[in-house]
């Protein structure tokens, strides 16, 4: 866990007063309405008009603060990541899951929340202060030339009223959603908020970029111009600061991201020779000595097929391609064959010219045997017992049968491993819905209508969630099972891809920060 500084002193003194402000008029308020005694109602009204000028000075200040500062920019509407952030208030917060978006100083609000703090902006709050003050100044000059009673004003000052309180009681609700329930509070009293390590690296590492981007256009600005010693100056203080702060840096942050998964990465320069690979490229491999890869060409360990495809993606990269999930053959040190598929993106040297190639490589060596024993099972008619025993007993792939009504009727250990699930009995009989959101369920359903009808499924990524509320990802495969000539459900088995869609998402982050 780590605090980073998120609100400047002027933001936790406007958002603390304001919420000072908004609960005694809403105190008073309802003493004028008659819902309580207290003050009386005359010195109750008295102060409900004074609070309301003091709030609307409030505003007016906060408002300039914003134009001046740039902090208007943080209420700009955005649908990006908005359905995420919708799926994370109704199921994910309650269970656990990561929050979708990250909170830095220049990006404080999610989606939702932009949107919600613009509508108030510029509907609830404008309501609520015009509809008091024709409230006030009704009978002093505005009477004559009103088109509707007080009482119309009235109301509709108390119905803006209580969409203020509502969104009070909502905001107090959402702010125990934090790292622990009161990080949020504590944030807005000292302008630090907890986090965990990698949301604190992501906020950390925007907030230096945007800094010194702010510094740079300074300079750029005042010289009139913009050269390669002021951009290499920057960029060698951003490498020295982020260094001294624990962050990964444009450079690393892939290598760093796979290392801690079961993927293996890769950096081969553009003469196609290797100059850096992970410990899990290694393993891969069935190689322990890092040196004999160094310096080497990508050609090693290829059939002649694999090199001609590799040398075909390496090319298509340098172009300016992205390749994604290509399925790979590899010839290991220790004489065996694997395959994996692999991802690549072109990387740039400090002059901005494409230097080589960096990605990463996923382990499906476990699918293409299952997919293998599939095709035998289909082709030369093995008996399902055969084929049920060898996928009960696998230790890499996830096997399942169900019936045609869609329950559960075998799972092996593999299975429920990759559901985090600790016996059979927790699964058979219950429906595969068990496992889906209602969008991932309609999803599948339409697959397991063509099985029922009697076609095969191949290998396609759908996502999991889990016994435990963390979600996975997973290549599932279905094909009919017969009883005579009548389809009475289907089974399956699924291989385990969550490191590989984590993957994918981080090339993704790669590439759009370097587009």
């Amino acid at each position: 866990m780590k605090k980073v500084q998120i609100y400047s002193g002027y933001e936790r003194f406007w958002h603390w007063t304001q919420a000072t402000l908004i609960l005694l008029l809403a105190m008073t308020g309802l003493e004028v309405h008659g819902t309580y005694h207290l003050l009386g109602y005359e010195n109750a009204a008295l102060l409900h008009k004074n609070l309301a000028w003091a709030l609307l000075i409030l505003i007016v200040f906060t408002q300039f603060w914003n134009i001046i500062t740039g902090e208007w920019r943080q209420y700009i509407p955005s649908t990006k990541m908005m359905k995420e952030q919708i799926e994370y208030y109704i199921t994910g917060i309650f269970k656990n899951a990561p929050h979708p978006t990250n909170k830095t100083v220049y990006n404080k609000f999610n989606p939702l929340q932009r949107i919600t703090y613009l509508g108030l902006r510029i509907l609830v709050i404008p309501v609520v202060v015009l509809s008091g003050i024709v409230y006030m100044y009704y009978y002093g000059f505005l009477e004559e030339n009103m088109h509707f009673p007080l009482g119309t004003v009235a109301y509709i000052h108390t119905i803006g009223a209580f969409l203020l309180i509502g969104f009070v009681i909502g905001h107090v609700y959402l702010t125990t959603t934090g790292l622990k329930p009161l990080s949020a509070i504590k944030a807005m009293l000292t302008g630090w908020e907890e986090m965990s390590d990698e949301e604190a690296q992501v906020a950390l590492e925007e907030n230096l970029l945007v800094a010194m981007d702010k510094s740079k256009q300074t300079i750029v600005d005042a010289d009139g111009t913009e050269d390669q010693d002021t951009e290499r100056m920057f960029e060698e203080a951003y490498e020295e600061a982020s260094e001294k702060l624990g962050l990964a840096t444009g450079e690393t942050i892939l290598q760093n991201k796979l290392s801690d998964s079961n993927v293996g990465y890769f950096k081969i320069n553009k003469d196609g020779y290797y100059e850096d690979v992970n410990n899990v490229w290694l393993n891969l491999y069935k190689c322990k000595d890092k040196s004999k890869i160094i310096g080497q060409h990508m050609s090693l360990n290829r059939s002649e097929e694999g090199k001609k495809k590799v040398q075909r993606l390496f090319n298509d990269v340098l172009a300016g391609k992205v390749v994604t999930g290509e399925r790979v053959e590899r010839h290991c040190m220790d004489g065996t064959i694997g395959y994996h598929t692999i991802s690549a993106k072109a990387y740039k040297d400090d002059e901005g010219k494409v230097a080589g190639v960096e990605g990463y490589i996923i382990d499906i060596t476990p699918q293409v045997e299952a997919e293998k024993d599939l095709e035998n099972k289909l082709k030369l008619q093995i008996k399902n017992e055969e084929f049920y025993k060898k996928m009960i007993a696998s230790k890499d792939v996830g096997y399942y049968r169900i019936d045609k009504n869609g329950f559960i009727q075998d799972v092996n250990d593999t299975w429920l491993k990759l559901y985090k699930y600790d016996s059979k009995k927790d699964v058979i009989n219950q429906h595969y819905s068990l496992s889906r959101s209602k969008e991932d369920f309609l999803e599948l359903k339409k697959s397991v209508d063509k099985v029922l009808k009697g076609e095969t499924i191949p290998f396609g990524i759908t996502r999991r969630h889990c016994h435990d509320g963390s979600i996975g990802y997973h290549d599932i495969t279905m094909t009919p099972v017969y009883e005579g000539d009548e389809i009475v459900g289907f089974e399956g088995f699924i291989v385990d891809k969550t490191d590989k869609k984590l993957a994918e998402e981080e090339l993704k982050k790669e590439r759009s920060k370097n587009a």
